[in-house]
């Protein structure tokens, strides 16, 4: 069968399905991967095709809206994030979370058309699913051009779940919400904006446009928030990028390796800035028996300046290749280096800073046993020093630490559930 992938624009979405994609094609199907270059990484077509799959660009930087062409330059620190927290006290924060999406679908998928009279990136994708007809359409929770071409073509269609999915938290209360309200569902900003679109294919709204047939659940099932639909669990395979070995990575640290990762998305977004003392941290362990391996881009150590003998700067090193020999993380809690500290029994030190669910992701390794997570408005150099100790010295974190990889071995691998997605599309087509 033909399976089309579609991506938000963002290599953090591209690398957690990309060993799905190789499963489909492993088994002999046909899979296309399609996304549009986004506003900070003009390389994401690239970074498809490295990782051997067939890219689909759904618009060149000339193509698109001014404002999703790549640029380069800080954006500020201070804009608004998409994290849900259900431990939050504050419950209209769901409204807001609701009001920042709707604005970043109205960007990236928009509903008035451009100069030429065609809407960018969705007018694209269908016009291509209607020409290459593909049976199988997964498609990222922001990613909604997917559902449309899906259904402009009549395929089957499932999303693919990186992260807790807030997107269904928020449909649950808005449809709450409109039960109650005078002009019911039509008042849904999220509904309001889709309908346009939708009726410019001859199609009319339903839940799955928005909420998929299926979702295939990449999260660990005891991280729990799944809202009454249906979830196909699958085990998150973690996939950072393809890269030569470095020579100092060939054998063994001669001393305890500690990490420190503030996440892909996190560099490119938000470029030195990180909320994180770096250059503080780094003095607080110059006098540990370990070697910190800190994964920082040009700005950022430009930032700190000289730093310890002990502390080792790299711009970026796979964490699939960098973990094996670690004994601790350091990390923002963002999914693709949670997972990656997971399959290879690493001890996390969390320290969440809320884009999506990060805080869920802390507590939940906290609860395991498998780690320990500082508050970022909590946060200080003295804390994470005594924290990072613990995690060297205390074999409970490494106990724990096995005990969530377990819990990782109990999802389906990418390849188990390809014949599921087989059966699936075809009784769709049936």
């Amino acid at each position: 069968m033909r399976v089309l992938f579609t991506l938000f624009p963002s290599t953090a979405h591209l690398y957690p399905v990309i060993p799905l994609a190789w499963a489909l094609q492993s088994a002999g199907h046909e899979v296309v991967v399609a996304t549009h270059e986004g506003a900070v990484e003009p390389d994401l077509i690239g970074n498809i095709t490295a990782a051997g799959l067939t890219a689909l660009s759904l618009g060149s930087k000339d193509e698109l809206p001014a404002a999703l062409r790549p640029h380069s330059g800080d954006v500020k620190p201070d804009r608004p994030t998409l994290a849900l927290d259900p431990e939050d006290p504050d419950e209209n924060a769901w409204r807001v979370t609701r009001g920042i999406l709707g604005g970043l679908f109205s960007l990236y998928y928009p509903v008035d058309p451009g100069p030429d009279g065609r809407r960018p990136v969705v007018d694209n994708l269908v016009d291509f699913a209607r020409a290459w007809r593909p049976d199988l359409v997964l498609w990222d929770p922001l990613a909604l051009h997917g559902p449309i071409a899906a259904r402009a073509c009549g395929a089957a269609h499932a999303r693919v779940l990186w992260g807790a999915d807030n997107i269904a938290l928020i449909r649950s209360r808005s449809r709450a919400e409109a039960a109650e309200a005078a002009d019911g569902p039509s008042g849904d900003p999220w509904v309001a904006w889709l309908e346009p679109l939708l009726e410019r294919y001859g199609l009319e709204y339903s839940e799955e446009m928005l909420l998929g047939r299926f979702s295939l659940d990449l999260t660990p099932s005891r991280m729990g928030r799944r809202q009454d639909l249906t979830y196909v669990p699958v085990r998150r395979v973690p996939y950072n990028g393809a890269t030569a070995l470095p020579r100092w990575l060939h054998t063994p640290p001669e001393r305890p390796r500690a990490v420190l990762t503030l996440g892909m998305s996190r560099r490119k977004i938000f470029g030195k800035y990180s909320g994180f003392p770096l250059r503080e941290f780094f003095d607080s362990v110059a006098d540990l028996d370990l070697e910190l391996v800190a994964t920082l881009n040009g700005e950022q150590l430009a930032a700190v300046g000289t730093v310890p003998d002990n502390v080792r700067t790299v711009e970026y090193v796979p964490l699939n290749q960098l973990l094996p020999s670690s004994s601790a993380i350091i990390h923002h809690g963002g999914g693709g280096t949670f997972a990656a500290a997971v399959a290879f029994r690493v001890p996390q030190l969390v320290v969440p800073l809320p884009m999506w669910d990060e805080m869920v992701t802390a507590r939940y390794v906290v609860s395991r046993g498998a780690g320990l997570s500082i508050p970022p408005d909590g946060f200080d150099v003295t804390t994470a020093h005594r924290e990072l100790v613990r995690l060297l010295e205390e074999p409970v974190f490494r106990d724990g630490a096995r005990a969530l990889h377990e819990d990782m071995l109990a999802a389906p691998a990418p390849k188990d559930i390809v014949p599921l997605l087989e059966r699936l599309t075809a009784e769709h087509r049936g």
